[in-house]
């Protein structure tokens, strides 16, 4: 390697300075070598020059008629011009088809509706006000206690509810998620529904803030009672019992205690009668509809779409001149008379039918069947009733016929009370859902021997 010894290098550095070479002539200038790179200059490149000033395109002139600018507009133009302009999405007040129009046409006051009860309306009136946390009300079969029931729970949603006219239409029609009411299965509500009504009880009201149970027939409920107490006495704040009956038997008296009780009357003829009237039926049905009810308002509404009505009151009423104390004879009148009841129940099974037609109609379109075997379960549970319903009238028809004739000296007092008795423990059986046709048959048969 050849080696520069120190002076003769720096005596290169001067020649280079002053543009001479080694022979002492002049050198042309060097070119400038690029500086060495830093670290700081390992970025990105430096931006380019701005770009010079230039002036912005002149804005064109409107044509003669167009419209004009919008700064340049009155505002009462642009209000018109976007109230018709057409919304690209829809309004919260606008129905949708995921959110249909809702009736929110008034019903009032749903205790106002309770027909021939100003005594129980005035209590449940004053109850509203402050609530307990259970009543039961009492009352004879077909008196209204269910209705009136939904109706004071339709009141006490509404009390609580940011929407009281939807609260109470839900209740009236017994639709409300908040509204709970258990029906007995069979002769007698089941320990299992006991369970379910006190689970129901525990949970937390589903639209609301506020949960209503109807028990329906608890003084038949002698082995589910017991199950009952704890909730029905210390129910959770946002519940309250209704409990139905039609007496406060000894099975039910601590139940009963409980509870605020409100006495419910049996309908008098003329509040019948004035129910129907309104309800659009014919003033002439509606009186004989009312006066063979017996009180009751579902039997009286059933009788007034019933043609064979009065035919079949004639068919009881000509019952005790048949039954000559033989089995034979008692037989005969036990076909006759149950004949009739089966007969009672067809408008009951046209209306069954239309409400099967509508759930096999729910359950092809969501494709589940769910809720079809309480259904059924209901309408056996409604036909025996209207059956019941039926023999019951039949024997009111023969009491007020004993009476009749021993009030007019055709019958003697002593055979007369005999026969009272005998048609009032056939009643009293039927009641707790005995055999009808084995009470039917021990009824004629006593009938017959007691004679006249």
């Amino acid at each position: 390697m050849l080696r520069i010894p120190l002076w003769r290098a720096r005596a290169l550095a001067v020649e280079s300075e002053n543009g001479t070479d080694e022979s002492g002539g002049t050198s042309e200038p060097a070119a400038a070598e690029p500086a060495p790179l830093s670290l700081f200059d390992l970025g990105d490149p430096p931006p380019p020059p701005p770009a010079p000033p230039h002036d912005p395109p002149a804005r064109p002139e409107p044509a003669t008629g167009s419209t004009p600018a919008t700064a340049e507009r009155p505002a009462e133009a642009l209000a018109a011009e976007e109230a018709s302009a057409p919304s690209s999405s829809p309004s919260l007040d606008e129905p949708t088809a995921d959110k249909p129009v809702v009736d929110e046409a008034p019903v009032g006051n749903l205790l106002d509706g309770i027909v021939g009860q100003p005594a129980a309306v005035e209590r449940l009136q004053t109850a509203l006000a402050s609530p307990l946390p259970a009543y039961l009300f009492v009352g004879p079969a077909g008196a209204g206690l269910r209705g009136a029931a939904c109706r004071f729970a339709g009141e006490l949603l509404a009390a609580r509810s940011a929407t009281p006219e939807r609260e109470r239409r839900l209740a009236l029609a017994e639709q409300h998620p908040d509204l709970l009411v258990f029906d007995r299965v069979g002769a007698a509500m089941t320990a299992e529904q006991a369970r379910e009504a006190v689970r129901a009880a525990a949970a937390a009201p589903v639209a609301g803030e506020q949960k209503v149970i109807v028990l329906c027939d608890v003084d038949r409920a002698a082995l589910s009672a017991p199950i009952l107490l704890k909730s029905v006495e210390e129910p959770p704040p946002s519940c309250v019992f209704v409990l139905l009956a039609e007496e406060v038997n000894r099975s039910m008296e601590t139940l009963a205690s409980r509870c605020a009780r409100v006495d419910f009357e049996a309908l008098g003829d003329a509040d019948l009668q004035a129910l129907l009237v309104a309800e659009g039926i014919e003033r002439g049905r509606a009186s004989f509809a009312a006066a063979a009810a017996g009180g009751s308002i579902d039997r009286a509404r059933l009788l007034a779409s019933d043609d064979a009505a009065a035919e079949r009151i004639e068919t009881w009423r000509g019952l005790r001149g048949t039954l000559n104390g033989t089995a034979s004879a008692a037989m005969a009148a036990v076909d006759a008379a149950l004949e009739a009841a089966e007969q009672s129940a067809a408008p009951l099974e046209s209306r069954h039918e239309a409400e099967r037609a509508a759930a096999d109609e729910q359950a092809e379109l969501y494709g589940t069947n769910v809720g079809r075997s309480s259904l059924d379960e209901r309408h056996r549970r409604e036909l025996r009733r209207v059956r019941t319903d039926e023999i019951t009238m039949g024997l009111a028809v023969m009491a007020s016929q004993i009476r009749d004739e021993s009030g007019n000296g055709s019958l003697r007092a002593e055979p007369a009370a005999g026969q009272l008795d005998a048609i009032g423990d056939a009643a009293e059986a039927l009641r707790f859902n005995a055999n009808q046709r084995l009470a039917l048959c021990c009824l004629f048969i006593r009938l017959g021997h007691l004679g006249g």
